[in-house]
């Protein structure tokens, strides 16, 4: 009898990140939609939407990363099914819990808390109603990856991320009523929940009985589950935290026309990390199993990824007129957008310098570097977002994932070094600032800002000339493969 044909590591990979990138396009999309539509009429849709991801975080209490933990190894008397089950009947009965008293007590301060307007209170219960549907939209996505339908887990992540993203600005085109908006995302997700669910249950694999049901089986499962989870559920929380404690601020002491606007240009500069997911999906599980015998090569790849993020960051800010000569009626992001790009740069540079507190255990200093940063956001945008508005929230974002970035650096290298050079590391993060600095002050001149942020390039370039010449090296020995084959 012949063996089962094993499966490549960079196959499954290829599979599951199929999703990923043609969200790229639902998110190219979405930018588009709302470059055209007037910023004012998606402001108070957009808000929603991100609170909607911390609510729903909410209800899962980490218990997502639970199941994907223990499922192929569930608590004895149980099967995955059964802790599936499980966590989607508590984080159910939470959300009702936490929705019924928010919606029936605290629907008025809710809603001036979020920026949803001054009649704002009608839309809270579709809050928690949105996010307990994103809730089980998400547990059925998890439950796909684990039991390797690949089919249905990316046609699902899709219509996740339309829902999320997209269909709910499609009321734009004919109304400007904001509960148009929401209904239209309840609706998306409802309805994406009742095809995957019902899809995902009847292609529950045949598993042997439970040895306990009903309480009891449940009662097993939350001992393991919940533990873990919640220690993981702060930081899933607050990290959206970051963009809606923004748009919170403008739509209190702003006006809806700058709310719309630096939602724009949020997505805009978000659609950078789509190139770096490909390289995450990877990254991480290899740190996690050479981190012993391959810290250099760990070491070489943080400055590689350092130099390219620059690199591209500095280009963005060169040539970014041409995005807002496309959306003329977005220009009002063209001061404060290298702000949220810088933002982002920092978000994506933890890729390379976190690892040591999940390799030395202490996954709690990512938490805390995370309230850290929506601490910082909360406090800048008090201060800033009154006076100076949507450029405010901007410096406020930046605050927000630099003091992310630094604390968790910093205890991430305490534990496990990835960085060769800390001088050379130090010179990136303040040249990084002086690009957005000059992006901003130079907003409209296009030419000083071209010279000034190409000479602050070739500082760059000059000070990680090895990683230029290992990548010139890459490159044209890729071009010669490519020769050598034609």
């Amino acid at each position: 009898m012949s063996e089962p044909k094993k499966e490549s590591f960079a196959g499954n990979v290829m599979k599951y990140s199929v999703a990923t990138y043609l969200g790229f396009i639902i998110s190219g999309a979405a930018l588009i939609v709302k470059g055209v539509l007037p910023a004012e009429s998606y402001a108070v849709p957009a808000t929603f939407m991100s609170y909607t991801m911390s609510l729903m975080n909410v209800g899962m209490l980490g218990l997502d990363q639970s199941l994907l933990r223990f499922y192929h190894e569930p608590p004895q008397g149980t099967t995955g099914r059964g802790m599936f089950n499980a966590c989607t009947r508590l984080s159910v009965l939470v959300m009702l819990v936490v929705g019924g008293i928010g919606s029936v007590f605290f629907a008025k301060p809710l809603a001036t808390a979020f920026g949803l307007g001054s009649d704002g209170a009608g839309l809270v219960p579709f809050l928690f109603l949105n996010a307990a549907l994103y809730m089980l939209v998400r547990y059925i996505n998890v439950l796909l990856r684990l039991e390797n339908n690949v089919r249905a887990y990316t046609t699902e992540t899709l219509w996740m991320q339309a829902c999320l993203n997209l269909i709910y600005l499609l009321p734009g085109f004919v109304t400007r009523d904001p509960r148009a908006f929401v209904l239209g995302a309840v609706l998306s997700f409802a309805g994406v929940a009742a095809v995957y669910w019902r899809r995902a249950m009847k292609s529950c694999p045949a598993e042997p009985s439970q040895k306990h049901g009903g309480l009891k089986s449940d009662l097993t499962v939350y001992r393991s589950a919940v533990p873990y989870g919640i220690v993981l559920a702060p930081a899933a929380i607050l990290i959206p935290l970051y963009r809606s404690v923004c748009l919170s601020f403008l739509g209190i002491y702003g006006t809806a026309a700058e709310q719309g606007s630096f939602d724009f240009a949020y997505t805009l500069a978000q659609l950078v990390t789509t190139i770096q997911a490909g390289f995450s999906t990877y990254w991480g599980p290899y740190v996690y199993a050479h981190y012993r015998t391959e810290q250099e090569r760990i070491g070489r790849i943080h400055d590689l990824l350092n130099f390219l993020i620059f690199g591209f960051f500095c280009l963005l800010v060169m040539f970014e007129d041409i995005i807002f000569v496309i959306f003329p009626a977005k220009s009002a992001c063209l001061p404060y957008f290298p702000l949220m790009m810088l933002a982002v740069v920092f978000s994506i540079l933890c890729e390379g310098t976190v690892y040591g507190n999940t390799i030395a255990r202490r996954p709690f200093h990512d938490t805390i570097g995370t309230a850290l940063g929506v601490a910082a956001n909360i406090a800048v945008c008090t201060m800033l977002v009154p006076r100076a508005g949507a450029m405010g929230a901007a410096v406020a974002l930046v605050a927000a994932n630099a003091g992310m970035f630094l604390y968790r650096t910093i205890t991430g290298q305490y534990y496990y070094r990835t960085i060769p050079s800390f001088s050379r590391t130090i010179c990136g993060f303040v040249l990084a600032i002086a690009v957005a600095a000059a992006g901003v002050i130079f907003a409209h001149n296009f030419l000083v800002k071209f010279v000034v942020v190409g000479v602050i390039l070739f500082v760059y370039c000059n000070i990680y000339r090895a990683q230029l010449q290992k990548l010139w090296q890459v490159g044209m020995g890729l071009v010669r493969k490519v020769l050598h084959r034609g």
